[in-house]
């Protein structure tokens, strides 16, 4: 089995630091890293991190760090296709600033090109068994969703925020895994909205406290193993929809509890551990 993700590929240059810059103020970072992200990319590391075949659909061009997006994307198991490969494109850099006594991140992240309108993910979406849309892209998260569900495929929302046009493709998903920032456009219930326009099962993750679930079954709590210490949150709820698209893929949706309780798992691991795929290469 094959998970699709599709969404934002950015270059991140890591600030460790011990706390936030006042304005005007320069400060001197504990550690520095330059790493790839984006929820779609940093799902699809996690989805090759647990040993499953994944392909990443992202846009991000021709630039002076593209060859550094693939060497790392190829050294991760992660299949690319970029659908603006040959468009000349300064390239999307996110800059992340990690405080060093909590593990909180900030982040100013960039932006990338939109996938042209001609180009069509039927080809990249062959053959998968679940499609991971983080809303990133202009029209592609809609596109890639309708042509997964005319393929027959499992669709994950990423939500990480209302992006403009989610009303439009939120009948396609099966669950709508919302950050604990999601608001609604309306000021609504996040789970009840996204239920609203479409979706089969939405969910809100909280940080450690338990992921609210809403579905057919009902409204419930799903817990979030307790991690006696975090090194670093940034990612970690890419983590927890890779996780979830694992789950999906290997057992269906007719239980996104079990889906949510297993990819929380791999979740709460990743905090203890620097940058988005630290767990991932941790002995043990």
């Amino acid at each position: 089995m094959t998970v699709v993700c599709a969404g934002l590929l950015t270059v991140d240059v890591v600030q460790v630091i011990d706390r936030l810059p006042r304005p005007d103020e320069k400060t001197v970072g504990r550690e520095q890293r330059l790493d790839i992200g984006g929820p779609a990319t940093n799902a699809a590391r996690t989805v090759a991190a647990i040993g499953m075949p994944v392909r990443l659909l992202a846009c991000f061009g021709a630039s002076p760090l593209t060859d550094f997006a693939r060497a790392t994307l190829a050294r991760d198991a992660v299949e690319w296709v970029d659908p603006v490969a040959a468009q000349a494109n300064p390239a999307p850099v996110s800059t992340v600033l990690v405080t060093q006594e909590t593990g909180d991140r900030a982040v100013v992240s960039g932006g990338g090109p939109q996938v042209p309108g001609d180009w069509g993910c039927g080809d990249v979406l062959a053959g998968a068994a679940v499609l991971l849309i983080d809303g990133h892209g202009g029209d592609l998260p809609a596109r890639a969703a309708a042509e997964a569900r005319r393929l027959g495929m499992s669709v994950l929302l990423d939500g990480g925020s209302y992006k403009p046009g989610m009303e439009a493709y939120l009948r396609h998903v099966d669950l709508a895994l919302l950050s604990a920032d999601f608001a609604a456009p309306d000021a609504a219930d996040a789970c009840a909205w996204a239920r609203s326009h479409g979706a089969r099962a939405a969910a809100q993750s909280a940080g450690p406290r338990p992921i609210r679930l809403v579905s057919q079954a009902g409204d419930r709590q799903i817990p979030v193993p307790r991690v006696s210490r975090v090194i670093d949150t940034n990612g970690a709820g890419d983590v927890l929809h890779g996780a979830a698209a694992v789950a999906m893929a290997g057992h269906g949706v007719a239980d996104p509890a079990a889906v949510l309780a297993y990819a929380a798992q791999i979740a709460s691991r990743s905090v203890a551990y620097a940058g988005a795929l630290g767990w991932a290469h941790a002995p043990g």
